[in-house]
């Protein structure tokens, strides 16, 4: 086939997926986001396949009812999110696999040497099913039951950190099958991507002096009303679906955390 022909097929399969987010619901959705889940559904169907190239930036725009601005914002859109590859001087291809955060900065504190990290040891205490309600609810949507994965975090046996990971109900209830022992050495991000196919490619992290929780000062061992480092991490998927909502609570400790733009 030649390049030409080639890509005429490439065009008119986008343009094909392209059908599948068209509707009245979409009109208020800006135009780079509306090309950018069209590329990802494409993908996700097997329409585009890992390392396939995508048509040129203009040709897209030729044929497409976008104009070449919104192309090349829909591909770097979906470049940061690790769907797509752009290569200077040879076009944009499929990633051959989502390309997943790296593994989170929560728990990097540092040693006294201010350079070397402190061993952190994990237990995962609970996975059970958990009724709506709190900000997890509002992020993850109203369901008729959330999972919850509840890990002990210990810090060099120096102190303790509690992590608790919120997910949609219905798409990881096999999850409540598992022993909670047999996901403890498991970094939750993979599980999902391995397990579920659901990949880990953007967060949105606030951090913030709150006052815990009695259960988590109870599980800690602290006086109830301490405050201490709460970190909110909002997890997104493919085509920036929410897929996860964690809460880390921190106690008081006298270790400086290392923050990096990373992603548990």
């Amino acid at each position: 086939m030649g390049e030409t022909r080639r890509q005429a097929v490439e065009i008119d399969k986008l343009a094909h997926s392209l059908g599948l987010s068209a509707g009245p619901e979409k009109a208020r959705v800006p135009k780079y986001l509306r090309l950018s889940d069209g590329i990802m559904q494409a993908i996700e169907v097997g329409e585009l396949c890992s390392g396939e190239r995508l048509p040129g930036e203009s040709e897209l725009a030729a044929v497409l009812p976008f104009s070449l601005g919104t192309v090349q914002k829909a591909l770097s859109h979906l470049a940061e999110r690790g769907a797509v590859v752009r290569r200077h001087g040879s076009g944009t291809f499929v990633a051959d696999s989502p390309t997943q955060l790296n593994e989170l900065w929560h728990f990097r504190f540092l040693a006294p040497d201010g350079k070397s990290l402190l061993p952190v040891f994990t237990q995962v205490t609970n996975v059970a099913k958990v009724a709506t309600g709190g900000p997890w609810t509002a992020f993850l949507s109203e369901e008729e039951f959330h999972i919850r994965i509840d890990r002990d975090i210990d810090l060099n046996h120096e102190f303790r950190v509690v992590s608790r990971v919120y997910l949609p109900g219905a798409r990881f209830a096999k999850l409540l099958d598992d022993r909670a022992a047999k996901i403890d050495n498991l970094n939750i991000r993979t599980l999902l991507r391995e397990r579920f196919d659901a990949p880990t490619l953007r967060v949105v992290e606030q951090v913030g002096a709150e006052t815990l929780p009695d259960d988590v000062t109870d599980d800690l061992g602290l006086d109830q009303g301490i405050n201490g480092l709460v970190l909110h991490i909002q997890g997104f998927g493919f085509r920036d679906t929410p897929l996860s909502y964690q809460v880390v609570y921190v106690p008081p400790n006298a270790r400086k955390l290392e923050v990096q733009p990373k992603l548990l």
